[in-house]
């Protein structure tokens, strides 16, 4: 089965400069407890070089920056890039530098870092492969990654509360996750990582929640920051979306509460080590 989908739209910045403004808000809460487990796995001292490939908004780059000797950040979305540039100058970050480049072709020389990261981010290559095979080359024998996924959607109560409102509001319409092809199987993913050349490679399950405090805070958390959905709201028009955004509103106040309400998502942590 060919892992390569060209016809992704999340594959290309656009969907992601979108969200930009919004998903340090609504979308990194929860994100960044999944960066805090994967830096509990990871080995920093110091003297590690880390590069952060698919960084975005700086999720897990100005978390680690502090325990690390330089950061190396990337993405291809230009809108994150200059949020990830933002938070870091604001939090004093002197250790990180922020490129706008392809984790599929990665700038950087063989053997420069000795951790990799990759959260959310590499699931979406339309190349998954060449997107691993990059990460292994540019890290140093015996560097280790750390990359994520989401597991399937049963396994998420979040993702299932958004694709139950949104399907509230027109049953017949595409679900917005129609084009991601995420690592959501732990086989498949273990063994992407093995071929690219890691080797000692484990896949985890996580579960992590996120607090919403009121109908309006899970409402907005579940459509806005997310680049499916706005893939789907710039389809539709302003006022369709308007329209199904009131029908989502009255589906999870139905259904949902009360409030605070915690919903959560399964992730997978794949972790793995260049060999030498």
């Amino acid at each position: 089965m060919s892992t390569t989908h060209p016809a992704n739209p999340l594959s290309s910045p656009q969907p992601w400069d979108w969200v930009a403004e919004d998903y340090i808000d609504t979308a990194m809460p929860l994100l960044g407890l999944f960066g805090e487990v994967a830096i509990e796995r990871a080995r920093i001292d110091v003297t590690t070089q880390v590069v952060d490939v698919a960084a975005g908004p700086g999720t897990v780059t100005c978390r680690v920056a502090a325990r690390a000797a330089r950061v190396d950040a990337i993405d291809f979305s230009a809108e994150m890039v200059a949020r990830c540039r933002s938070r870091a100058d604001a939090l004093g970050l002197r250790n990180v530098v922020i490129t706008q480049g392809d984790g599929q072709a990665l700038p950087y020389a063989d053997a420069s870092f000795d951790l990799g990261f990759s959260m959310f981010g590499l699931m979406f290559f339309p190349d998954r492969p060449r997107g691993f095979r990059e990460l292994w080359r540019v890290l140093r024998p015996g560097g280790q990654a750390l990359v994520t996924s989401w597991a399937s959607v049963e396994k998420s109560p979040l993702r299932l509360a958004r694709i139950a409102a949104f399907n509230a509001a027109d049953a017949s319409a595409p679900s917005p996750q129609k084009n991601v092809m995420p690592l959501e199987d732990p086989e498949l993913f273990a063994g992407e990582m093995r071929a690219a050349g890691f080797a000692d490679v484990a896949v985890e399950p996580i579960y992590r929640e996120r607090e919403f405090r009121n109908l309006d805070d899970l409402c907005d958390g579940l459509s806005r920051g997310n680049a499916p959905f706005e893939v789907v709201r710039r389809d539709l028009g302003e006022s369709e979306w308007s329209r199904r955004m009131a029908v989502m509103r009255d589906y999870l106040a139905s259904h949902h509460g009360p409030f605070p309400l915690c919903l959560g998502s399964t992730a997978y942590l794949g972790q793995g080590h260049k060999p030498g």
